[in-house]
This record gives structure tokens, C-alpha cells and sequence, in this order.
């Protein structure tokens, strides 16, 4: 399982996934690192755990890769985007107190009697 694993995240990378999928990829080596660790513990059993999921990671990021190289998948980064960009759809109304609306919050903490 661990050659798989190391062949599954070797494959990954050299397919650019660090740059083109970098979740997958990084949680496919995080996972074979883990993998590596129980290892030496003789945590045989959770250890083969971690080596699979990395390979179903590293396999993951290899196939996500190769399709944006490709150009079939559009490359995301709504993380960066402000709200009208992430979410077009919500336009103006996201826009809070700056916009010249009112926003008021109804939440409660503790007992409230």
C-alpha cells in the first residue's frame, strides 16, 4: 500500500497538481506522511487507512490537473473574490450598511428570560 501511495502522490505532482489542485494534493502527501508515521509506530491497520486515502487524493489531483492543463475545468478562487464576484446572483443586496441599507442581526446568547 505504501508504494501505491508514494506512486499515487509522485504522479500527482509531476502532473502539476500542486499548482492546478492544490487541496488534493497537499492532503495526498499530508495523509502519506501520516501514513509513514503509524508505520513506524506499528499502527499497521490505520496506517494503511491514511496510505489509501492519500491515494485516493493523489489520484484525485492528478485527474483535476490534467483536465485544467487540458482546459476542461475552470479554476476557482472564489476564496479571493469579493461577494459580487463569488456570487454574482446576490448583487447589491450583500452590500450592508455601505449600500445605504440597515442590517439588523437577531441573535441571542444565553438564557434570555
Amino acid at each position: 500500500m505504501a508504494r501505491e501511495s508514494s506512486r499515487a502522490v509522485a504522479k500527482a505532482e509531476s502532473s502539476g497538481a500542486e499548482e492546478n489542485a492544490p487541496y488534493e494534493y497537499w492532503g495526498s502527501v499530508t495523509y502519506l506522511e501520516q501514513s509513514k508515521i503509524l508505520m513506524g509506530y506499528s499502527e499497521y491497520e490505520r496506517s494503511f487507512d491514511y496510505g489509501e486515502r492519500a491515494k485516493q487524493l493523489a489520484e484525485e489531483a492528478t485527474k483535476k490537473a490534467e483536465m485544467r492543463r487540458k482546459g476542461q475545468m475552470e479554476q476557482h478562487s472564489d476564496a479571493l473574490a469579493t461577494p459580487e464576484e463569488a456570487a454574482p446572483e446576490a448583487g447589491a443586496s450583500a452590500s450592508g450598511s455601505a449600500g445605504g441599507g440597515e442590517v439588523k442581526a437577531g441573535v441571542s446568547v444565553g438564557g434570555g428570560k
